[in-house]
């Protein structure tokens, strides 16, 4: 039996997705304009299913619990990118999320 705790590291992402996962996005502040890019908080939950059960981690940097969050336009849709996912919902609101999956192909 595997044991979970309620975190995981940023480098487990990946596997996660692979094995049936999804990444949720949660807006913590609203994008707000500064020059020529939007600036906000967005924070990240790895959602995960083992023995029927769902489990929701939130995504930190290795070993320091401190959660993992972008804080432009352009880094989220980056880190989407190297993701995997398809296609890229992004909350816009305080406390509004959204769930990415990895790409699934061509119907």
């Amino acid at each position: 039996m595997r044991e979970f705790s309620p975190v995981i590291p940023i480098a487990e992402l990946k596997p996660t997705l692979e094995t049936g996962g999804k990444i949720e996005v949660e807006c913590v502040e609203e994008p707000t304009r500064v020059s020529n890019q939007y600036q906000a908080v967005w924070k990240f939950y790895a959602v995960t299913e083992n023995g029927g059960q769902q489990h929701r981690l939130l995504v930190v940097h290795g070993r320091d619990v401190k959660p993992r969050t972008i804080r432009t336009l352009t880094g989220l849709l980056s880190f989407a990118m190297d993701l995997g996912v398809s296609p890229i919902s992004i909350p816009r609101y305080a406390g509004e999320r959204a769930v990415w999956e990895p790409y699934k192909g061509a119907a």
